[in-house]
C-alpha cells in the first residue's frame, strides 16, 4: 500500500461554524498525495454533522469523550500513515491551495526531521510570521520559538515515533514542551520562507481566549516539564534551554495577572503577546 507524502490532521471541538472552511482548505489543495484525518473531540454542537458530510473524502475519528487538544493530536498521529505530518486546528485554514505543493517541492529528496514555515495572523495584527535561516537554527528555536505553533511546522512521522515524541495530555500549552523536545532531538532541520496556514486569532470561545485558573497553573507545570528536558539536551545547547526557561519564568506573573483580572471581570482575554525573547547567557 502506497504511503502518502503527507498526513494532515485537523483537530475539532465545537467548531460548527468553521470546520467546513478548514476541511475545504485541505481538500482544495492542488497536490493530492495526502490523507486528511479529522478528529472530533466529542463536540456538543453540530460539528460532527458538518464533518460527516466529508466521510467519503476524509478519515474521521469521533472521540466518545472530550480529551483535549494534546490527546486529539496524539490520536491523529497514531492513525497517520504519511511520511510527514501537518496539523491544523479546525478554526484555521491552509494559507492557499498551493501549500502542499510548495512543501513537497522544498523537501524534495531530503529527509528532514522538522521543517519550519510561516503563517498569517488573522483577526489580530494580520502579520505574516516567516521562518528564516536565522530563526530556524536549533539554537534559535530552543532559545525562543515565538509562538510554538505546531501547525507552522512539518513533522517527520518516523522521527516522532522513533523518539517517542508525544503531546502531554490534559494540560494547556502542550505545544511548547513538544516543540522544544523535538528540536532538541532533531538531527536535520529545514525551513521554508512562506506561510502555510492562516491563524484566526481571538475567536470568541477559543481555548486561548477563555480565562480559567488551570491556564495559570499549567503555565508553571510547563516550566517544570521544560526543566525535565535538561538532561536530554546536548551540553552545547543547554545554555539556550536555560535562557528560554529563565525568560519564560519571568513572563509568568504578568500573564497570570491578565488571566485572573479577566476572570474577575467575567471577560475573555485576548491572545497573549508573542514571545520575543533574546538569548541570555547565564
Amino acid at each position: 500500500m502506497k504511503v502518502p507524502k503527507f498526513s494532515v490532521i485537523i483537530s475539532a471541538y465545537n467548531l460548527e461554524n468553521y470546520i467546513e472552511r478548514s476541511i475545504n482548505s485541505v481538500l482544495n489543495q492542488d497536490f493530492k498525495d495526502y490523507e486528511l484525518i479529522v478528529v472530533n473531540d466529542c463536540s456538543t454542537d453540530n460539528t460532527l454533522e458538518k464533518i460527516m458530510k466529508y466521510e467519503n473524502k476524509v478519515k474521521i475519528i469521533n472521540n466518545k469523550k472530550n480529551m483535549g487538544l494534546g490527546a486529539v493530536r496524539n490520536i491523529g498521529i497514531s492513525k497517520a500513515k504519511g511520511e510527514y505530518i501537518l496539523h491544523l486546528d479546525g478554526d484555521d485554514t491552509m494559507y492557499n491551495k498551493t501549500v502542499l505543493t510548495r512543501i513537497n517541492k522544498l523537501i524534495g529528496n531530503e529527509e528532514f526531521d522538522i521543517v519550519f514555515f510561516g503563517f498569517q495572523d488573522v483577526g489580530g495584527p494580520g502579520k505574516l510570521r516567516i521562518s528564516t535561516k536565522q530563526n530556524s537554527t536549533k539554537e534559535a528555536r530552543i532559545a525562543c520559538d515565538s509562538t510554538f505553533s505546531v501547525p507552522s511546522k512539518c513533522w517527520n512521522r518516523k522521527f516522532l515515533k522513533a523518539n517517542n515524541i508525544k503531546f502531554e495530555e490534559g494540560i494547556y500549552y502542550e505545544d511548547m514542551v513538544y516543540s522544544i523536545k523535538a528540536v532538541i532531538l532533531a538531527k536535520k532541520l529545514g525551513y521554508g520562507d512562506f506561510p502555510i496556514f492562516k491563524y484566526y486569532r481571538n475567536r470568541k470561545g477559543s481555548i486561548m481566549t477563555t480565562p480559567n485558573i488551570k491556564r495559570c497553573s499549567d503555565m508553571y507545570r510547563v516550566v517544570a516539564n521544560l526543566l525535565d528536558l535538561y538532561d536530554i539536551t546536548p551540553d552545547n545547547f543547554k545554555p539556550y534551554l536555560l535562557s528560554f526557561i529563565k525568560n519564560e519564568t519571568n513572563s509568568l506573573l504578568p500573564k497570570v495577572k491578565i488571566i485572573i483580572e479577566a476572570i474577575e471581570k467575567g471577560e475573555q482575554t485576548l491572545a497573549l503577546p508573542k514571545r520575543e525573547y533574546k538569548f541570555e547567557k547565564l
